[in-house]
């Protein structure tokens, strides 16, 4: 689960103001806030080997919440991670249908409800991150994930950007179980600003890997690592509004001649003011 990042920003009240006086967005957290986002995400694997085609989705909705522990002198923010609601049905190849709700655990699958109640209403990350929406440190949870995964989508560019400006960030990706057994390959993010207008920025993101193995089979795992999509990114309120992603890569020949991986996915996060 995807996961994808918040905050206000101070002293900017427009997109244009803040290019015309060199302001760079920031992130600007505060001491006891907390900031929600609603998360729906689907996902379709769909594996053709020997012309028989098979074919799982998972669909996901969630609401994370981020608290505002602590924030330092400079500016970087101690955010505490938890789930206020959980829902998530697995549709396997043969039709059957297994299912965890938060809001309705009687009605769960009971080895989907062992697996997944624990994610509920309790700490599942304590990171510190920066103005920036970088993380700096991560004092609980995995640190690999938000290595790879920004926990507010994007990381902003150092200097204020406009309408037509590009950045990049370059990380690793380590693919640790289920996925894999700590492999490393380095990955390359690039973000453009489509526009920024009504103290809103849209935000265009790419992801591309750097470094790929040369057997196929073991590139599997790295389909999903490639998201692409739309961030629009709150100026005057200083965090991230929203961001729509998706991913579809396929992969041929991976079990031989007429044999295919696809790997789909298409997820939304927005800001809910509760």
């Amino acid at each position: 689960m995807h996961g994808y990042g918040l905050a206000i920003l101070v002293g900017v009240s427009l997109v244009a103001t803040a290019s015309a006086q060199g302001t760079p967005w920031r992130f600007h957290w505060q001491p006891g806030q907390v900031l929600s986002y609603a998360v729906e995400s689907v996902t379709t694997v769909t594996e053709t080997v020997g012309g028989s085609k098979i074919e799982t989705t998972s669909k996901v909705s969630l609401l994370k919440r981020w608290q505002v522990l602590a924030v330092d002198g400079a500016g970087v923010a101690t955010l505490q991670l938890t789930l206020a609601s959980l829902r998530n049905e697995q549709t396997r190849p043969d039709g059957g249908v297994l299912l965890f709700d938060s809001a309705h655990p009687e009605k769960s699958t009971p080895e989907l409800r062992e697996q997944m109640a624990r994610y509920v209403g309790r700490p599942l990350a304590v990171l510190r991150v920066d103005g920036r929406g970088k993380v700096v440190e991560v004092k609980q949870g995995d640190a690999a994930r938000y290595e790879s995964e920004p926990p507010f989508v994007l990381e902003l560019p150092l200097s204020a950007p406009a309408a037509g400006h590009s950045w990049e960030r370059t990380y690793r990706v380590t693919l640790g179980p289920p996925l894999g057994t700590g492999e490393k390959y380095d990955a390359l993010q690039r973000y453009a600003c489509d526009r920024a207008e009504g103290g809103t920025a849209v935000v265009r993101l790419t992801t591309q890997f750097k470094t790929l193995p040369r057997n196929l089979t073991e590139r599997l795992p790295l389909l999903q690592k490639q998201p692409e999509g739309e961030v629009v990114f709150d100026v005057r309120a200083g965090r991230l509004q929203s961001a729509r992603l998706w991913t579809d890569r396929v992969l041929e020949g991976h079990q031989g001649p007429g044999s295919s991986y696809r790997f789909q996915n298409s997820s939304t996060e927005r800001y809910v003011d509760r």
